[in-house]
């Protein structure tokens, strides 16, 4: 096996940190060509934005497995190793990392590409010291150069998660273990930024782009981290110290640890290593110490491989690549999967019967080379490839177009979990390989664009998917403010409430009651509460002075039914009407909001919301506060202070049964202190009107219930005069009574009641005589009733009383006669004629007087009984059963007697200037 020299071969070797990859891509865009190989895509498009940058993105190619960016003026080449084009004529070829010659899996790419590839003018080999004597040994002519670590790697000891520094990287070895440790972090440190090999380069550069810009201070990730990513990273912590490496589970080797360590620090600012807790015991004494010191054991060979395999037969292809090597320093690479996939496949029957066409075998050992992306394994990597295979060796040699876009219709879906969206970019990633093969499929441009949009759009909801699972953004944001005293964070409050401070939203600010998101978790809300009480001070004592100084109509009533009355400046309640010295001078109790403001802040709202009260009450409850003054004055007659005390307790209405006594104790000159106060004395209700008005109404209900200590009942509609049903308690308070199956507003009750009084004195009025030298035809007619007297005599007894008014309120006949009988109002006769009588409101103890004089030996007088009953107006009584007078004969009426004198009106009745003019017609 010969191992290809030149004289301009260098070897830069050193630990991590040395500006190796820099001095790399300097020494490439110094050359007129070149190319650089890596050992990830990642690294690799790291690498190429960089030269893209320089050179311009025409001059500048990337490959890798499944990317493919080449100009057709490219004269810079970036990829992976497994990629690279060794064949090609370059003046420049760089080899990182290739130390990892050593990895069973893919060290005998790197260590071909070490002794194979080189430029025209320079080839430099980058790697750790601990490859220095087999670089002596394979490539003898090559000049070695040290790089020292341009800062120091410090062990800081094991620590627990929650107490790691910030700009921390968590290597993990497994993705459960990653997802489980950002879990953690997102819990108590706002979240963190995933970072792992089998991301696509779009993932990964969002994620980092995350903990780079400072979203987020800490980073967890796999291995890959090790691999020349460039990171603003502190301090490296180890999650666990053992890996499986496909074989077993093994412990890492100090060249590994250090690998990954070194990441720690950058440039000139030195970096430290530790671990979390003390996984497999820790790190031992020797490990920290070949670490720090940068002294790592040398390796004792590298994996090698037949790189120029025969293809004239199937069973010559697998001896070729079982060939062991030649020199000593090198050593049989393990089975790698493409070699695992030919073994497996050279059992087919249709692949045995054509293992001895050179061509056949060629396509076959190049289909197996596809990458295991998915990780499904040898056995079931192997029937795509077979599949793959047959199309390659058909009449035309392409794959079938329709089964490839089925199978990229299939994971065309971003919906789904993270393992759900990995596991669709690794399957995209299989067919991003085939559609940059240019020899497997036709039209090959135009699927690699459609393979990695989908990439793109799935590496996107991927980015998204980690983010809502492992970072709180709100959270790392608070925990960064958490304790800068002196720096303010930008707070917005929107219209809507929403309080965000530098563009989180933290809660709802409503009036001065701050609610914490709602989608936060539990854990959360102390730190939010912090935070709020932190940064919204300011806003708090503006609005504070905004509320002190507020006029009227920015201050409300809140009157809802079942909660306590409470008041509200802005539709946001700040305090609640709770009992007072007085019905009309209830407290008020600030919420818990408002007193957690400075003292003299508070007292200013006190005296505002006090004098808002009064203010409304003096607007829309004067008259109730003029009854509770005039019950408090000593020099109100006693008999009137207690009425009016009823009065106010009853805010501002009382029945009349219920002061019936008083009323009547009250001398001719008491009764016009009310009539000054503005109350009508009605026939059931004692009321002044311009409490029944709709915002009197809501400001009674709410001195009431704040006096009893109550909710709020629920009122009537506004301009209600009847109501079929409702809340009893607020249909109490609107000034509404009972009235058969309804409520009556009690002012449309009294002037119901004015209504058939008024029906009354007009029926008991006689008619007026006529007047001396009047006209003849007034005579005439005034004979004409006379003759006509007889006719009237004998009309029904009783008056009537025009139902109109009833009706125009919504009334029914029986709530209308429910309401009548209620003011002292009887029927009498045929119920169709719709006559009464009046009967008068007798009280309860006057009747339980007159009820044991109702004795049967009293029935002699039954006819004397009949005959004033008839006087009154009442029907007689009929005769008793099977007691009929003789045919022929008629009943024998009762003669009426003489009526008696009725009594005039009250002098203080609003009919006694009717009686007076009526009086005044019988004179002339």
């Amino acid at each position: 096996m010969p191992l290809t020299s030149s004289p301009m071969v260098k070897a830069v070797l050193g630990p991590t940190n040395t500006g190796k990859t820099h001095l790399a891509v300097e020494r490439l865009t110094a050359h007129v060509s070149g190319m650089i190989g890596f050992p990830l895509r990642l690294l690799a498009r790291e690498v190429y934005d960089r030269v893209a940058a320089i050179k311009g993105p025409a001059a500048v190619a990337l490959v890798t497995g499944e990317e493919r960016v080449w100009p057709p003026e490219a004269r810079y080449v970036l990829g992976t190793m497994e990629a690279l084009p060794i064949e090609r004529d370059v003046a420049f070829v760089g080899i990182d990392e290739a130390q990892l010659g050593a990895d069973p899996e893919r060290g005998h790419v790197f260590t071909d590409r070490m002794l194979r590839a080189r430029g025209r003018d320079e080839t430099m080999i980058l790697g750790s010291a601990s490859l220095t004597p087999l670089i002596r040994e394979l490539v003898p002519e090559a000049e070695i150069v040290g790089r020292p670590r341009f800062s120091t790697l410090s062990y800081a000891g094991a620590m627990k998660l929650s107490r790691l520094p910030r700009r921390s990287a968590i290597v993990a070895f497994s993705a459960e273990e990653v997802y489980a440790i950002a879990e953690m972090l997102r819990r108590f440190a706002g979240g963190a930024a995933v970072v792992m090999g089998a991301l696509s380069p779009r993932t990964r550069n969002a994620q980092v782009a995350m903990f780079e810009a400072g979203e987020v201070d800490y980073l967890v990730a796999t291995d890959a981290i090790g691999m020349g990513l460039n990171l603003d990273v502190r301090h490296v912590a180890f999650a666990s110290l053992q890996k499986f490496d496909g074989r077993r589970l093994r412990r890492l080797t100090i060249a590994e640890m250090a690998q990954i360590a070194g990441r720690a620090g950058r440039h000139q600012q030195d970096g430290s290593f530790g671990t979390i807790s003390l996984p497999q015991g820790g790190m031992t004494p020797e490990e920290i110490a070949a670490i720090e010191g940068h002294h790592f054991p040398p390796l004792s060979s590298l994996f090698w491989r037949n790189p120029q395999p025969r293809f004239d037969t199937l069973d010559g292809l697998l001896a070729d690549l079982a060939q062991p090597p030649a020199h000593p320093a090198l050593r049989a690479a393990p089975e790698a999967v493409d070699l695992a996939v030919l073994r497996h496949l050279a059992g087919d029957i249709e692949v045995a019967a054509r293992g001895g066409e050179p061509q056949a075998v060629e396509r076959l050992w190049d289909v197996c080379g596809l990458p295991d992306f998915e990780q499904l394994g040898a056995e079931h990597h192997s029937r795509t490839v077979l599949r793959l295979w047959q199309w390659r060796t058909s009449s035309d040699g392409m794959i079938d177009p329709d089964w490839f876009a089925r199978r990229l219709a299939r994971l065309d879906d971003a919906e789904g979990d993270i393992d759900q969206l990995a596991s669709r970019i690794a399957a995209v990633r299989t067919l991003c390989f085939i559609a940059q093969r240019g020899d497997w499929i036709a039209d090959a441009a135009g699927w690699t664009a459609q393979t990695q949009a989908l990439e793109s759009r799935l590496s996107d909801a991927l980015h998204a998917a980690l983010t809502q699972r492992f970072v709180d953004r709100r959270l790392a944001l608070l925990i960064r403010d958490a304790g800068q005293r002196h720096a303010a964070l930008p707070v917005a409050v929107g219209a809507d409430g929403t309080v965000a401070v530098d563009g989180e939203a933290l809660g709802t600010l409503n009036g001065f009651s701050f609610k914490v998101d709602p989608v936060a978790r539990a854990s959360d809300h102390r730190l939010l509460l912090a935070a709020a009480d932190k940064h919204l001070r300011g806003e708090l004592a503006r609005r504070a002075a905004a509320l002190a100084e507020s006029d009227g109509g920015a201050l409300a009533l809140v009157g809802e039914a079942g909660a306590p009355p409470r008041l509200a400046w802005h539709g946001q309640t700040i305090a609640t009407l709770a009992r007072g010295t007085t019905l009309v001078q209830p407290a008020i109790l600030l919420d818990a909001a408002l007193r957690r403001l400075d003292p003299p802040q508070v007292q200013a709202i006190a005296e505002r919301l006090q004098r808002f009260v009064a203010e409304q009450l003096a607007r829309h409850a004067a008259p109730l506060a003029a009854m509770g003054a005039a019950a408090g004055d000593l020099f109100t007659p006693p008999r009137v202070r207690a009425l009016l005390a009823a009065l106010v307790d009853g805010g501002g209405t009382v029945p009349r049964a219920a002061v019936e006594d008083q009323l009547a104790a009250m001398t001719a000159d008491e009764r016009p202190l009310l009539r000054r106060l503005g109350l009508t004395i009605g026939s059931l209700d004692l009321f002044h009107p311009q409490l029944l008005k709709p915002e009197a109404v809501r400001w009674r209900a709410a001195l009431l219930a704040a006096q009893q200590g109550s909710a709020m009942p629920a009122l009537p509609p506004h301009g209600a005069v009847l109501q079929k049903g409702g809340d009893e308690a607020g249909l109490a308070v609107a000034g509404f009574r009972r009235c058969a199956s309804g409520w009556l507003r009690i002012d449309m009750a009294e002037k119901l009641a004015r209504q058939a009084h008024a029906a009354r004195m007009q029926a008991a009025t006689p008619p007026s005589a006529p007047v001396a030298g009047g006209d003849p035809h007034h005579a005439a007619q005034q004979e004409a009733g006379e003759e006509s007297e007889g006719a009237a005599a004998a009309l029904p007894p009783g008056f009537v009383i025009d139902p109109a008014l009833a009706t125009s309120l919504g009334l029914d006949e029986e709530a209308r006669r429910a309401l009548l009988q209620s003011f002292g109002f009887r029927p009498v006769g045929d119920p169709a004629l719709q006559r009464w009588r009046w009967a008068g409101l007798k009280r309860a103890d006057k009747r339980q007087r007159r009820k044991p004089e109702h004795r049967k030996p009293e029935r002699k007088g039954a006819p004397q009984r009949q005959a004033g009953e008839a006087a009154k107006g009442r029907p007689p009584r009929p005769a008793k059963k099977g007691q009929r007078p003789k045919p022929g004969q008629e009943a024998p009426r009762t003669p009426r007697p003489e009526r008696t004198p009725r009594r005039g009106p009250s002098p203080h009745s609003p009919f006694a200037g009717l009686a007076a003019l009526l009086a005044e017609g019988r004179k002339d």
